[in-house]
């Protein structure tokens, strides 16, 4: 899919998401960042100074340095799934995710109480 996906419709903005889920955006953003001739390696370090004081701020800062330079690249790996969304349906997934992040939570924490006994 091309990146440039075009404008956005009114009332809506761009998800772009990793069609595997066991990927990460971070080889991306790396890509993106040396395309535009920038030294990734300042900007990693700039996010792990971050990292700690305001987490959730660190990966919002992430996710949209990712989607913008998703949008912005002249062509995308396919690897790439591109969403218009409303704040509404960004809110129900974000709502999911965290509730499937809690149930994971859970899961991860019974399987250790229950590998004390084994």
């Amino acid at each position: 899919m091309e990146g440039n996906v075009g404008p956005a419709p009114p009332g809506k903005h761009l998800h772009v998401r990793l069609t595997d889920e066991r990927g990460a955006i971070y080889d991306h953003i790396t890509e993106y960042l040396k395309v535009a001739g920038k030294a990734p390696d300042w900007y990693w370090r700039t996010v792990g100074r971050l990292e700690g004081q305001e987490e959730e701020n660190m990966e919002e800062l992430l996710a949209s340095a990712f989607e913008a330079g998703a949008y912005l690249a002249h062509a995308s790996p396919p690897e790439l799934a591109f969403q218009w969304v409303t704040e509404q349906e960004c809110e129900r997934e974000r709502r999911a995710n965290e509730q499937q992040g809690e149930k994971d939570d859970q899961r991860q924490r019974d399987r250790s109480a229950l590998s004390h006994y084994a």
